[in-house]
């Protein structure tokens, strides 16, 4: 099975990818980590870094190639997970192409909710690791570190993401606002739309996405 992850940032895609790969095989595929692979000494390196360090988006062009050439990679034939891509309707069409020419389809596409204040408090309150990289919240009260701001496992200081703001969160939670939509409706009017309740917790969200599946396959 080939499945897209639309979400607003802090939904969950990232786990929920991973959980579906442990469990099914699916090979995720990130189109935010197909651009930080780029090797940043070359030219096409550079350019994507210099674009990210002002906050803009990378041009559907790169990222639509980057994109063609993992599909093309033997490692996806027994099914495949979109991260983050498409997310604008340029993207829907480009992904509608390479699907068409890699003789490829894709089976469904996964709304993620979430609301604004849960993705926020997700975003604000997490911690991280500089050891053993585990995350944790100190909002949401999941994952809740034993001793305050202290990893459980290796006894160290949590440390905070840059990006892990509000700002941040509130600018990226309007481009999905802005661009999504239209993306949601297109697969909406297709049957292929499956939407699952992301707000709590990655179990819980995995758990509906199963149900809703044994349903489709016995329909």
């Amino acid at each position: 099975m080939n499945l897209i992850l639309i979400a607003a940032p802090a939904a969950g895609k990232g786990t929920l990818a991973s959980m579906l790969n442990e469990k099914y095989g699916l090979i995720c595929i990130s189109a935010g980590e197909l651009l930080r692979g780029v090797d940043p000494t070359t030219e096409l390196g550079k350019k994507i870094r210099e674009i990210q360090s002002r906050r803009e988006l990378v041009d559907d062009s790169i990222t639509n190639e980057l994109m063609k050439q993992r599909l093309m990679q033997d490692d996806i034939k027994n099914g495949f997970i979109l991260d983050g891509y498409p997310r604008r309707m340029a993207q829907v069409e480009a992904v509608t192409e390479m699907m068409k020419e890699l003789n490829l389809k894709i089976d469904k596409a996964i709304l993620m909710n979430i609301d604004y204040e849960t993705g926020l408090k997700r975003t604000i309150g997490r911690r991280i690791c500089p050891n053993c990289k585990k995350t944790y919240n100190v909002l949401t009260g999941v994952n809740t570190p034993k001793v305050e701001n202290m990893c459980d496992d290796c006894n160290v200081e949590l440390t905070l993401r840059n990006d892990d703001n509000e700002e941040t969160y509130k600018a990226g939670y309007a481009t999905f606002m802005q661009n999504c939509p239209a993306v949601i409706e297109y697969y909406k009017n297709r049957n292929m739309l499956i939407e699952l309740d992301a707000t709590g917790s990655a179990d819980d969200t995995m758990r509906q996405l199963e149900n809703i599946l044994k349903e489709v396959k016995n329909d």
